[in-house]
C-alpha cells in the first residue's frame, strides 16, 4: 500500500497524472503539510517565503491563530490554527469567487511554478536521535479523508509505484549501480505483496 502522505505530496509536485489525484484534497493537504513546518520551527530552512506570500496573494496570514466557533455561549474563546481546509477556503473566498477548486487549482500552480517562495517539503534528520520531519495525518471526515478513503485505486498507486522506481533507479545509476531486473510471475497467481524487493534472486 503506498503511504497516502507521500502520495499526495508527489501529486502536490506534479510527479501523478492529474485525472489519478484531487485538487482540493491535494492542496489543503499541501497547506497542513506547510503549516506543520511552521509549527516545527523549520521555515526558514524549508519554506521561508510561505507565510509572506499567501499574506500578498492570498489575503490572510495562514500562521494567524483564529477563534474555533462553540455552541456554547458562555465558554471562553478557545483559538487555534486553520487547518489545511479552511486555508483552501480562505484562497476561494478571498480570490476565486468562492470556488474551492478554483483555489487548488491557484494554490498547486503557486507552489509548483515558485511563486510560494522556495520550499522544502522534506527535512533530513539532523542527528540519529531526530526523527526528522513531523507526520501531518490526514483527516477522516473532511476532503482529505475522502481522498484519502478513496485512494485504493490501483490506477493511483501504479503511477506513484513508478515514480518512485523512477527516482530509485535513477539514483542507483548516478551510484554506480547495477539492480536485477523484477522477476515477474507468468502465472499472476502470486500475491503482489510477496514480490516487494524480489529481484533475480529470491530474498535479494
Amino acid at each position: 500500500m503506498v503511504d497516502q502522505s507521500d502520495a499526495l505530496l508527489l501529486a502536490a509536485c506534479n510527479c501523478i497524472g492529474q485525472a489519478a489525484y484531487d485538487n482540493q484534497a491535494v492542496a489543503a493537504y499541501l497547506c497542513e503539510w506547510l503549516k506543520a513546518i511552521h509549527i516545527m520551527g523549520k521555515e526558514r530552512l524549508t519554506a521561508p517565503e510561505w507565510r509572506k506570500k499567501c499574506k500578498e496573494r492570498y489575503g490572510f496570514d495562514p500562521m494567524e491563530k483564529v477563534e474555533i466557533p462553540s455552541n456554547d455561549i458562555e465558554a471562553d474563546p478557545v483559538y487555534d490554527y486553520l487547518t489545511g481546509e479552511d486555508m483552501l477556503f480562505k484562497v476561494a473566498d478571498n480570490t476565486c469567487r468562492g470556488d474551492p477548486e478554483d483555489a487548488s487549482r491557484k494554490i498547486l500552480q503557486d507552489f509548483r511554478t515558485g511563486r510560494m517562495g522556495p520550499v522544502s517539503l522534506q527535512l533530513a534528520p539532523e542527528t540519529e536521535e531526530d526523527g526528522g520531519q513531523l507526520s501531518v495525518p490526514v483527516g477522516d471526515s473532511t476532503i482529505l479523508g475522502k481522498q484519502s478513503s478513496g485512494r485504493n485505486d490501483p490506477e493511483w498507486e501504479r503511477q506513484v509505484q513508478q515514480e518512485r522506481a523512477k527516482i530509485a533507479l535513477e539514483t542507483a545509476k548516478e551510484r554506480g549501480l547495477e539492480l536485477p531486473p523484477i522477476v515477474e510471475d507468468p502465472e499472476g497467481a502470486q500475491d503482489a505483496s510477496a514480490d516487494v524487493g524480489k529481484g533475480m534472486f529470491d530474498g535479494w
